[in-house]
């Protein structure tokens, strides 16, 4: 089977650190957010994936390369934007689609049942079966209605609160007999939600699959956060912490749950957690306190410094004594000299380097 991954978008609501590193590279619980994709894929024996990319679609390749554990990788890059079905059609150029395939986007992290939704699929005579996903406040999603077969009969983006049909979302996940291409218009931007879904749904061939199992939408640092902490805590189970391969701690206290990556070491009288992810190659002083916060890899941080609530992204040094507060970010390629303190919710762009305090919610350019 083949699959297409959505893999455009700019990330807007993850920058500053997004314009430096793709989305899809972002690490989620120790591991970039495409291969949890990937490795989704993989699990259902998906043997091709186009990832359909465009803003720094050059950096992704590089990372990705075109294989990863035996499945072929292609890359159908957009030279404007296409909207959600307009990066269907153009990967359809590049690839035979000519049996079921699966579409999801990039930005999804979730354990969905692929057997499951395939053998619906099936069994509906669907163009298209959408996975749903419910939530409690549906106003930032596509919301479906269906009726008592699981066909869907009403689509509605982003409807208010009150105005909403359903609880049940668009979860960002298909599959799609080769009849849609037919429906998509080709070199325009073709909105799925809003051109193709209406025509399926009067016709009788647009289907809903209720996912029950875990699912993360990462639209923004919050999402981001969520995500990650809730992968920490089923990864590390009922042990403290998650230790990676050649990884160095000792003497410290750890309060679950806490991810340390590999090649990472920790000083002594380090306190870490909850809710801390570390990635790789990531030196942490003695007597630091880092929680609540993700860290990047290839970050330093300085003996007795405190990191509370943050992002700390790729390559990175953090000084001696330096405070962090909640909801900061620091992007890639920042240096923060001795005793510095950045302040709550303030955010720090790409190649700063911070000689003095910052004041909470600042945007240091």
């Amino acid at each position: 089977m083949k699959a297409i991954v959505l893999a455009g978008g700019y990330a807007t609501r993850l920058r500053p650190i997004s314009y430096v590193i793709p989305k899809l590279l972002f690490p989620v619980a120790g591991k970039p957010m495409i291969y949890w994709t990937l490795d989704l894929l993989k699990k259902f024996q998906v043997d091709e994936v186009v990832l359909a990319v465009n803003y720094l679609a050059e950096d992704l390749r590089k990372a990705v390369g075109d294989e990863y554990r035996g499945m072929r990788i292609r890359f159908s890059l957009e030279t404007s934007p296409l909207g959600t079905a307009g990066p269907i059609k153009l990967a359809s150029k590049m690839t035979r689609l000519k049996r079921t395939f699966i579409v999801m986007n990039g930005d999804i992290i979730t354990n969905i049942d692929f057997n499951e939704m395939l053998r619906r699929h099936k069994s509906s005579k669907a163009e298209i079966t959408d996975a749903l996903r419910e939530v409690q406040n549906p106003s930032r999603f596509g919301v479906v209605e269906l009726d008592v077969t699981s066909r869907i009969i009403r689509f509605v983006e982003k409807p208010s609160k009150a105005d909403a049909p359903s609880r049940l979302i668009n979860a960002g996940i298909y599959i799609i007999e080769p009849s849609v291409l037919n429906r998509i218009p080709s070199d325009r931007k073709v909105s799925l939600e809003r051109e193709v879904f209406p025509v399926l749904a009067r016709r009788g061939k647009l289907e809903g699959f209720t996912l029950l199992d875990y699912w993360f939408d990462i639209g923004n640092s919050s999402d981001y956060r969520k995500a990650n902490f809730a992968l920490a805590k089923k990864i590390c189970g009922r042990s403290k912490l998650r230790l990676g391969k050649h990884a160095n701690a000792k003497n410290l206290k750890v309060t679950p749950p806490m991810l340390i990556g590999r090649n990472t070491t920790i000083g002594s009288e380090a306190n870490l957690g909850p809710n801390t992810v570390l990635g790789k190659n990531v030196l942490v002083g003695k007597r630091v306190r880092i929680s609540n916060s993700i860290i990047f890899d290839h970050v330093n941080i300085g003996e007795k410094s405190i990191v509370t609530g943050a992002i700390v992204a790729s390559n990175s040094m953090i000084g001696k004594g330096v405070r962090i507060e909640q909801g900061a970010i620091i992007s890639p390629n920042v240096s923060i000299r001795d005793g510095v303190r950045v302040g709550k919710g303030a955010v720090i762009h790409p190649y700063k380097e911070i000689t003095q305090h910052i004041s909470a919610w600042t945007q240091v350019m």
